[in-house]
């Protein structure tokens, strides 16, 4: 049986990933009380043996914390799951799905009608440089409106919901009125957005001091090269993976990502 998330059902989903149990019950928690997210999970008998998450955009979906339990793998319980999941987005004007998986699960997405669109590297380990320039302000109302046609000119999504729920401590990059750039570091990892690599390695910079770790597209050469520069270690933070229309992603003006797998 697949079913909404309840809050009755948080602890046992939470316990399906074989990573940090307490990050995904935080993250379900959101799930449970955002209206723009939806959770589903798969029921046999008395036991939740799958989990599946999205959060809704304008036209598009992102699909992420997918888990089924070990022991019910390979029993097309997962691409049940996911169906219904893409079924239900779908039904609620979404064309556009966009999720985020290891290489090694590429031929089960495949599958499911995805298609690799870029792929993402985390970089740890290395030395950054000081924020140093004073364009960067906390971000101010007469910002946020800048900072959401940014986003949209990087992702082709209209995820102003998700960016304005998260924009507390962001910042944004003002030069002579006009904003290159912008920071929500409380948004996954962190997201950083900039039209040139000057703006964004500087917001790089007021990232970097409050993560263990950064996750950048790898076909953002300049960012890529910069943190290589700074002795980062970078490895793999999944594919980007798409299903129906393509978005016009632009992964050069993305300095920083939220999500990793």
């Amino acid at each position: 049986m697949i079913r909404p998330l309840s809050s009755a059902d948080l602890h046992a989903a939470a316990q399906l990933t074989a990573g940090d149990c307490n990050a995904l019950l935080c993250h379900l928690r959101w799930q449970l009380h955002t209206p723009y997210a939806h959770a589903f999970v798969l029921q046999q008998g008395e036991h939740l043996v799958g989990l599946a998450c999205s959060i809704q955009h304008a036209f598009s979906a992102h699909i992420g914390h997918v888990f089924v339990h070990p022991e019910h793998r390979r029993k097309q319980l997962g691409s049940t799951l996911i169906q219904h999941l893409l079924n239900h987005v779908e039904a609620n004007g979404c064309a556009t799905q966009c999720t985020q998986v290891p290489e090694a699960d590429l031929p089960f997405w495949q599958a499911m009608g995805f298609h690799a669109q870029g792929r993402y590297l985390c970089y740890s380990g290395g030395l950054h440089i000081d924020a140093s320039r004073d364009e960067v302000l906390l971000l101010e109302p007469q910002h946020t409106l800048a900072l959401l046609r940014l986003d949209e000119r990087a992702t082709g999504e209209d995820r102003r919901a998700l960016l304005l729920e998260h924009r507390f401590a962001a910042h944004a990059y003002v030069s002579q009125g006009q904003v290159l750039g912008g920071m929500l570091p409380l948004l996954g990892h962190g997201l950083v957005l900039a039209d040139s690599p000057a703006v964004g390695l500087e917001l790089q910079r007021w990232l970097l001091p409050h993560q263990q770790h950064i996750v950048v597209p790898e076909a953002n050469g300049a960012a890529c090269a910069h943190l290589i520069e700074r002795t980062y270690t970078p490895e793999s933070a999944g594919v980007r993976m798409v299903r129906g229309p393509l978005l016009p992603y632009r992964p050069e003006l993305v300095y920083a990502w939220p999500w990793s797998v």
